[in-house]
Order: C-alpha cells, then structure tokens, then sequence
C-alpha cells in the first residue's frame, strides 16, 4: 500500500530522522557538542516525511460527489480479492 500510494520515500526520510536522533543521543551521551547537528537534521527530516506523508491527502481530487480520490502510481498491480462463493440458501 505504501508503494502504491508512492510514500516509499516518505517512510525512507522518516527512518532517516529517527536514525539520526539515536545517533544524536549517542554522540550526548558521550559528551560531544556537536551532536546537535544531528539533532537538527533529525527535526528536519522527521518534519519533511510527515508533510510528505500528508501530501496524497492534502492533494486528493474530488469527483463529482464530493469524495476524496487518491491517485495512485498506475505501474503497480492492485491484487484483486476475489468474490467468495457462498452457497444459495434458502
């Protein structure tokens, strides 16, 4: 879902905030002041993958009823659930 809703990299930057700030931690705990670089570049990455991941959203089309239609990246197969067979009761 995350592929075909094209937040592949969204999730990448927000990853890389995380692992920036555990570095950051690192590097405190240690005693090094400069380790509030990675601080900073934590807060930045970790702001950009949230409003990216708010981009499909804030950006959706809406068709003629008023209801939100995600573009989706047309290169990926949806897996199509098939109908289950119940037996006819009567």
């Amino acid at each position: 879902m995350i592929k075909l809703l094209k937040l592949q990299k969204a999730v990448f930057v927000l990853i890389a905030g995380v692992l920036s700030f555990i570095a950051y931690k690192i590097l405190d705990a240690n005693g090094i002041k400069s380790g509030i670089y990675l601080q900073m570049l934590a807060g930045v990455l970790i702001i950009i993958g949230a409003l990216w991941l708010l981009y499909p959203i804030l950006f959706a089309k809406k068709d003629s009823d008023g209801n939100a239609e995600i573009i989706t990246d047309p290169t990926v197969e949806v897996p199509v659930d098939e109908e289950e067979e119940k037996p006819a009761t009567e």
